[in-house]
């Protein structure tokens, strides 16, 4: 979350650049300002990409691997134990949740921030990368 609150802000990176005890943060080594990096701030410019909203996902994603070839690469083995994760969070955050693993306050280390959920929903904080 963007230290104003208003906006989301996440990075795509591979496992390996995740935090060993924390899924969903960035690991000591990785670089913030050299990842493919979206804010809700920038609305339909996603990573900088000027007049993208008639897109669809599939454009984006098509575009994403050709601009951002060795990260593409990196994230494409396969991760049962991150999409499970993954398909469990959005169930339970549809149809408007939004997860963020910090901002600027005191983080919880066993679960995920969401905000327009309404209820007790937590979501734990996806696994961690196991060198697979």
């Amino acid at each position: 979350m963007s230290p104003s609150g208003c906006y989301w802000r996440c990075c795509i990176v591979p496992a390996c650049l995740t935090s060993r005890e924390h899924g969903a943060r960035l690991a000591e080594n990785a670089v913030y300002e050299t990842l493919p990096r979206y804010s809700s701030g920038d609305e339909d410019d996603y990573f900088g990409w000027a007049n993208m909203k008639p897109k669809t996902p599939l454009i984006l994603a098509r575009r994403f691997i050709l601009v951002f070839p060795n990260f593409a690469q990196q994230g494409k083995h396969p991760d049962p134990a991150y999409a499970r994760w993954f398909s469990n969070m959005l169930e339970a955050t549809a149809p408007n949740g939004v997860i963020y693993a910090f901002a600027d306050m005191e983080s919880p280390t066993d679960r995920m921030f969401i905000s327009f959920c309404g209820g007790n929903i937590v979501v734990r904080v996806p696994p961690v990368w196991g060198g697979r």
